[in-house]
């Protein structure tokens, strides 16, 4: 999987991409956690990786555990939505800090948590929610003690 996603920051071609495709194509091998952090990834981005989630889905590939798109400002409601309905079910920590998501993209991330049975801890702190959405994460943390929600 994560030489696939290489292959899609390659395709991006920013200079940020290239180095990290370069280093998933080097830690391939071992890596559980993918760091996609300030990439300058936009929502579009973000459905190429989501393609790629969605073709490895039960593979023997399927063992990312940790992922953070934190800090693409420009992921916003759909880069969160495309991400949120393809995640691998392996992942237990999740961070989309500052990633310009509204109420839309953040009712698709809360939906997921709620359906995942692998999650520790979410970071999601500096988006677009209202006082609405942000309560309902409140309430999912209260019914969910033992999971980590930054909001």
């Amino acid at each position: 999987m994560l030489k696939e996603i290489a292959t899609v920051l390659r395709n991006i071609g920013s200079l940020e991409c290239l180095e990290k495709a370069g280093i998933l194509e080097a830690d391939a091998s071992k890596t559980i956690t993918l760091n996609l952090r300030n990439l300058g990834l936009k929502s579009i981005d973000a459905i190429a990786i989501a393609h790629v989630f969605k073709q490895e889905k039960g593979t023997i590939g399927d063992t990312i555990t940790s992922i953070s798109f934190s800090y693409n400002r420009l992921l916003g409601d759909m880069g969160a939505t495309v991400i949120a309905k393809s995640l691998p079910a392996s992942i237990n920590e999740i961070g989309c800090v500052d990633c310009g998501i509204g109420d839309t993209g953040g009712m698709e991330i809360l939906r997921w948590m709620k359906t995942s049975t692998h999650l520790q801890m979410i970071c999601m702190e500096q988006n677009n929610f209202s006082e609405t959405l942000k309560t309902k994460f409140k309430v999912f943390k209260i019914n969910n003690p033992r999971i980590i929600v930054v909001i």
